[in-house]
């Protein structure tokens, strides 16, 4: 049995007035900010999956300098799979929409799968709102997407990754902003970081404005070795 690690990476927003943001609150969550979080989780054991002993096989090369950061691992095959494990309609779109996005990088391939089991992401829903009090006084967070990731330290490879949207918080705000949801989640399952404030890239951690960037495209490519 090997080692691995787990990662949780978070995206939270600020929804105002000391309350959770409802349904009727469209146009707040389209103009509030998002806040994101990366918590690192703990060492546990891996198991003999298909996954863990692909990810096992070789060391990565990981490129040092990217104009989004990374999180130091990536996939050891550009080929994946995911699984859809939402009936949400609009979390299915924004997750459709967001595999679109990132298969247009040119850097890797995700392909919808029928077999949870056999996935490499799964895209799921669930509730991720937070009843823990804040900093902030008069203000509650609720978390609007989270993805956690498994990999190798010793290799640098994934192993699985699951990407959570919450329908609670989404369902009602526009495509687009679902989308760039949905996009960053998906950026993190790849081996992306949160990026800098000051950047442009979809991986920011405030204010989901934009999409996929020049910047993203350029670093998925250079850490699934296509650009040196």
């Amino acid at each position: 049995m090997k080692r691995l690690l787990f990662l949780v990476s978070t995206l939270l927003a600020l929804s105002g007035a000391g309350a959770p943001v409802q349904a009727a609150d469209v146009s707040s969550i389209n103009n509030q900010s998002a806040v994101f979080s990366n918590d690192d989780g703990q060492s546990t054991t891996l198991d003999d999956s298909t996954q863990a002993n692909r990810a096992a096989a070789k060391s990565l090369r990981i490129p040092s300098r990217t104009p989004t950061p990374t999180e130091g691992y990536r996939w050891p095959t550009r080929s994946l799979k995911i699984y859809m494990a939402t009936q949400d309609k609009p979390l299915q779109q924004a997750f459709r929409d967001a595999v679109r996005a990132w298969n247009k990088t040119g850097a890797v391939h995700i392909k919808w799968c029928h077999d949870e089991d056999r996935a490499d992401i799964i895209a799921r829903d669930g509730s991720l709102s937070s009843t823990a009090p804040t900093p902030t006084v008069g203000y509650t967070s609720a978390q609007l997407g989270s993805t956690s990731t498994e990999y190798n330290p010793d290799t640098h490879a994934l192993i699985q990754a699951k990407s959570t949207l919450d329908p609670n918080q989404l369902d009602y705000t526009s495509r687009h902003f679902r989308t760039a949801v949905a996009e960053h989640e998906l950026g993190h399952s790849l081996g992306l970081a949160h990026a800098p404030e000051y950047m442009h890239s979809v991986m920011i951690p405030r204010n989901v404005r934009t999409g996929i960037t020049k910047e993203d495209r350029t670093t998925i490519r250079l850490l699934y070795g296509l650009d040196r």
